[in-house]
């Protein structure tokens, strides 16, 4: 039992230091790029058979304003089963390569999971402590 604990602390602050990162690596792109708002012109899903399995792959073709190069588009797979055409998203992007983006809350959503988990994994190790199994 001695080794689940230890597997346990070591998975959660292996967690939280992903955790961490990814939100020093939003905060850091947060004073690099450039904020707008981009809008899903298309999306497209189709099944795909993976692993023996049937799953649908999202993909959406969104538009963006930049000040230098006008609208610009781009074609990203989709995470989240309930978007629709004409959706706002939030989206960053580098000012000297604008085809270099970012989506702030699908990064931001990840990092929250993961520090979730950390502190799920942390707390199990400290109440198995408590009650001395």
């Amino acid at each position: 039992m001695k080794m689940v604990k230890v597997i346990l602390f070591i998975a959660g602050i292996f967690m939280i230091s992903a955790s961490i990162f990814g939100f020093w690596h939003i905060f850091y792109t947060y004073k690099k790029y450039i904020h707008t708002v981009c809008i899903v012109e298309k999306l497209h899903r189709k099944k795909v058979y993976k692993y023996r399995k049937m799953r649908y792959e999202d993909t959406m073709v969104i538009s963006y304003e930049t000040d230098k190069y006008g609208k610009l588009y781009t074609t990203l797979e989709s995470e989240y089963p309930f978007r629709k055409v004409g959706d706002k998203l939030i989206l960053w992007y580098d000012p000297n390569y604008p085809r270099n983006i970012k989506l702030p809350i699908s990064e931001g959503i990840l990092s929250i999971f993961f520090a979730a988990l950390g502190v799920i994994c942390i707390s199990t190790v400290i109440f198995l402590i408590k009650i001395k199994i």
